[in-house]
């Protein structure tokens, strides 16, 4: 069996953990910064921090398209850099108009760049190992998510924002200087540069796209306000041991799951994911209505959820790449990140209104359940289909 663990994939891996380390690092710290500096309202911080992810969005097409017409490595560099860079902009934003400017091109440079680390890496794994490749890539963001916010609130009221900045500069600059050592290995093949809809998406890849965002509506909407919800269970001291579980969830399920996708059990895994994922928010909505909720049941929830995302991730994302031609894996991961995009942000932006207007947040979640059944509805209807036509019964 080929070898996962080389060189230019431990730094393509290394690489991606000091961009997720930086990016969860600056998100808890923003509002702050917003607020003392700025003198900013709660819902226009709202509208700042969502202007980032709508340029991390709408970037990703364009990102998969640059990624399959021209040369990968320099197009990763290129985008990196300059989310290395904006770091050190944020302190000479002297104006909120320059600060949104700097925002929406961190966003776009993060976009990019996720969708040209999540490429390179399907490019170096070899074929037979994919899944396990990108679930184990995938362990870095899982770790980025513990150990960011728990060192920027350390930072917050011992160091200046500007101090702050400038050490998130360097951290992204490691990941850059990781990533500018990672070779690529010469493509057989190259997407041709015409402008065309088919250069931007895989025509193929709609039904799955649907398939995928529906299931992460509850994670975006749970990751946003499952704090709030403990609070009105009676469990607030518990919300910061349930996202501890979910990392530790997400850690395990990851590499196991990407390595049986690789054994044949690819479309049966992420049937058994979705499946998890309607059982996952359908016992989290629902134990609002028992009178005293227990605690560990609320902890094994946030267990469950971790373990349904560490499933659903690397094998949606293997999905979506074996779906594609080598040519067209830029294309393949932009549309696997912008459907999870997608799915996060609708999760996010629904989740407060819904609450408010429908009695409370266990409303949300028991949704979520519904429009996880929606997910393996079309799933099994549209998805496993296909790829039973496009792959070999090893494969799925």
């Amino acid at each position: 069996m080929s070898k996962l663990l080389t060189r230019d994939f431990l730094l393509v891996s290394a690489g991606n953990f000091f961009l997720f380390l930086s990016f969860y690092a600056l998100m808890p710290l923003l509002p702050f910064f917003l607020k003392e500096e700025y003198g900013t309202s709660g819902s226009v911080v709202g509208l700042i921090l969502g202007s980032y992810m709508i340029a991390c969005i709408a970037i990703r097409p364009i990102a998969g398209y640059l990624l399959d017409a021209f040369s990968r490595r320099p197009t990763y560099l290129l985008a990196y850099s300059l989310f290395a860079v904006i770091f050190c902009g944020y302190n000479m934003a002297t104006l909120l108009s320059l600060f949104v400017a700097f925002r929406i091109m961190h966003g776009a440079s993060f976009g990019m760049a996720t969708v040209c680390g999540s490429t390179l890496v399907s490019q170096i794994t070899p074929r037979e190992r994919l899944g396990e490749g990108l679930g184990v890539y995938g362990l870095a963001n899982t770790l980025s998510m513990c150990l960011g916010p728990m060192i920027a609130i350390w930072c917050y009221g011992r160091f200046s924002f500007s101090i702050i900045f400038i050490a998130l500069f360097l951290i992204a600059l490691a990941g850059v200087c990781m990533a500018s050592l990672v070779r690529i290995p010469p493509r057989r093949t190259q997407a041709a540069r015409r402008l065309t809809r088919e250069a931007f998406i895989l025509s193929d890849g709609w039904w799955m796209s649907l398939t995928q965002l529906l299931a992460y509506v509850p994670y975006g909407a749970s990751m946003a306000y499952v704090a709030v919800y403990a609070q009105e269970l009676g469990l607030a001291s518990y919300g910061g041991l349930y996202f501890t579980l979910i990392a530790i969830g997400l850690g395990i399920a990851r590499p196991i799951s990407g390595k049986q996708a690789d054994h044949g059990h690819m479309l049966s895994l992420n049937a058994a994911g979705i499946t998890l994922c309607i059982l996952t928010f359908a016992l989290l909505g629902a134990i609002r209505f028992v009178e005293k909720p227990p605690v560990m049941l609320f902890l094994l929830i946030g267990g469950m959820q971790g373990i349904t995302y560490g499933i659903l991730h690397p094998t949606f994302n293997t999905l979506f790449v074996k779906l594609a031609p080598e040519e067209r894996r830029g294309a393949a991961n932009s549309m696997c990140q912008t459907s999870n995009d997608c799915g996060n942000g609708l999760g996010m932006l629904i989740g407060s209104g819904i609450a408010t207007y429908w009695g409370g947040y266990h409303v949300v979640f028991l949704l979520g359940s519904l429009l996880a059944t929606a997910s393996l509805f079309i799933f099994l209807t549209h998805t496993v289909p296909l790829c039973k036509r496009r792959f070999a019964q090893t494969d799925c």
